[in-house]
């Protein structure tokens, strides 16, 4: 199997997890959750993208000198882009609030008392400094960051909302796709595909297991992740 035909099956295998994530943000949507609930969950969101932008600038700064420019690019581009869905997020909760958002103290906050996020597996993984975590991660993270979006802007009503995380998912999309071009480079024989088959498990079961603390753990998600991953 060639990397690109490898890479093809990481992305096929992970759907399963992907719609498992989507019927979980539907039943949290649908169970109607109240405002100052729902702030709460996007204040999650708001500093997960800040986290995000910070680790994937800190792993730009640590590429060496000989780095690909198509790669630094594109990794910028992301860096970039997570800046400002950092910034459609806070405009959402203020939206909803009629307040300005005290990102400091919201910051904080999710400091003392976490709620489940994405982002730190960059960290758990240590993808700052291995690019094949990093890659791994765009294309798991960021794949599954789109269907969540994507359904987000589905289930709500609110058309500000909806058109600023449609936005977003397009560009988690995106993002995955950069890692999908990465891993094809990277994976250059057995051991490294091993390496991967190995990150991608434990990463599909993290972002699973974030997903259903962070919304519902809906029955026909589980499902979905026993039948696929024997979770």
């Amino acid at each position: 199997m060639n990397s690109k035909d490898f890479v093809a099956k990481i992305v096929a295998d992970n759907q399963a997890l992907f719609q498992a994530s989507q019927h979980n943000v539907r039943a949290y949507f649908d169970s109607k959750p109240a405002q100052e609930e729902l702030v709460e969950h996007f204040i999650g969101r708001m500093v997960n993208e800040r986290m995000n932008m910070v680790e994937i600038s800190q792993a730009i700064a640590q590429m060496p000198a000989d780095a690909d420019p198509v790669e630094l690019q594109l990794l910028t581009q992301q860096a970039a882009d997570e800046a400002i869905h950092f910034r459609m997020v806070k405009e959402v909760i203020e939206h909803i609030t009629g307040a300005p958002v005290d990102v400091e103290a919201a910051i904080a906050k999710e400091a003392a008392k976490p709620t489940a996020k994405g982002a730190g597996l960059l960290a758990k993984y240590e993808a700052e400094n291995d690019p094949v975590a990093l890659a791994a991660y765009q294309l798991v993270a960021e794949g599954r960051a789109e269907a969540v979006w994507n359904t987000m802007a589905e289930c709500i009503e609110d058309e500000f909302i909806s058109k600023s995380y449609a936005k977003i998912a397009k560009d988690e999309g995106f993002h995955s796709k950069i890692g999908a071009r990465k891993l094809e480079q990277l994976v250059t024989d057995a051991e490294v595909a091993a390496k991967v088959e190995t990150l991608v498990a434990a990463m599909r079961k993290d972002l699973y297991e974030i997903s259903c603390r962070n919304t519902v753990a809906a029955e026909a998600g589980r499902e979905l992740v026993a039948d696929a991953y024997g979770w």
